[in-house]
């Protein structure tokens, strides 16, 4: 009887030990990306180890970045987050924002902040679009120009996500001989500062005078520096002689962003051939596959510097899957995407506008 209850309690454990067993190596393959097995003698394994988390949000962001609308965007950095801006829109119905404000702490993931605006400006009537934002650090000031009717208007603020208190209209088209003058935007460049602006006849750009705690003024006269097969403006200065201009080149369904450069920020701005963009051509930078879901990059909202000087574009795209909001209006998610510069200045690979996961992630600090 001895024997036989001592047969009972060996099978017994050896059904432990092989439900133990097993039950390892279940864990090892449902853990693979995390945790190793070793089996030093062959016979089971004898010791597991952490190899550390291998999630895709660990080493990467996806794109869009922000969904599901911030049409014409304008991006810029605060003190310590990022802001973004967009065109009036009716998200959904009855949810409609005047200038809708977007923050962030690494580009990457972006919350709703509220709208930039607390009453809407009164000096015309109309849906306010195109907005671009500046920070003044010179004057400790944020500014914020905006197009309603195809004028440009510019507001004040003493926080970067406001609210913006209005100036007034900043530039009437029929005063400057165009029939339109939309897609503003603002940069400092030294001491100066400057309006860019899309016309008829293409993208346009003007001095400002930009007294302390008062209305900004045009300042000397208008010129040119791309034709009309570009919209949406983005000047980059990269130093006190190489400026970048990046502009959306093409109409919807096949829309594209090409850049140019120049020693001086109001041109001329030549392509990597050699080409003044007053004569359209251009160097493409961001394209999409029609082929696929996203497609139409255009209208750089901002590009900026990582902690290794790399530098990285936000753009909007149009979502074939998704075209329009469901009230009917376009639909414009942002997405974010690294530039490989080359030595000689120009970006070594064309960026291709897709959805998903992507590498690397954008690091502010070390």
């Amino acid at each position: 009887m001895r024997a036989n209850i001592k047969h009972t309690i060996n099978s017994s454990l050896k059904n432990i030990g092989k439900l133990f067993f097993s039950g390892i190596m279940l864990f090892c393959i449902l853990m693979a990306s995390q945790i190793s097995c070793t089996d030093i003698e062959g016979d089971g394994a004898d010791s597991l180890y952490w190899l550390g988390a291998n999630l895709p949000e660990e080493s990467s962001y996806r794109n869009p970045i922000w969904e599901p609308d911030l049409s014409n965007p304008s991006v810029f950095r605060g003190a310590t987050q990022f802001f973004a801006f967009g065109d009036e829109k009716e998200w959904s119905e009855g949810l409609n924002y005047v200038v809708p404000v977007l923050r962030s702490g690494n580009l990457m993931t972006w919350s709703l902040s509220g709208e930039a605006f607390a009453a809407r400006p009164e000096w015309a009537e109309g849906k306010i679009n195109s907005v671009a934002g500046l920070f003044a650090k010179t004057l400790g000031t944020y500014y914020l120009a905006y197009t309603i009717n195809d004028e440009i208007g510019i507001a004040y603020s003493k926080a970067p996500q406001g609210p913006y208190i209005d100036y007034g209209q900043l530039v009437a088209s029929g005063d400057l001989g165009f029939d339109f003058c939309k897609a503003p935007y603002l940069i400092q460049a030294g001491l100066k500062f400057y309006l860019f602006f899309e016309t008829e006849d293409g993208v346009s750009g003007t001095e400002l005078n930009m007294p302390r705690n008062a209305m900004p003024t045009l300042k000397g006269e208008v010129f040119k520096i791309a034709g009309s097969g570009f919209s949406g403006a983005h000047i980059l200065r990269k130093s006190a002689s190489s400026y970048y201009f990046f502009g959306t080149s093409g109409e919807e369904g096949n829309a594209s962003i090409k850049i140019a450069r120049s020693v001086d920020i109001a041109g001329p701005y030549l392509d990597k051939n050699g080409n003044d963009i007053l004569n359209g051509n251009g160097t493409e930078l961001v394209n999409s596959d029609p082929a696929k879901n996203i497609n139409s990059p255009s209208h750089v909202g901002g590009i900026f510097s990582d902690f290794e000087e790399k530098d990285w574009i936000i753009y909007q795209v149009t979502d074939n899957n998704k075209p329009n909001l469901s009230t009917g209006t376009p639909r414009r998610p942002l997405m974010l995407n690294l530039i490989n510069w080359g030595d000689d200045g120009w970006p070594l690979t064309i960026i291709e506008a897709v959805e998903g996961w992507q590498k690397p992630k954008f690091v502010l600090s070390n």
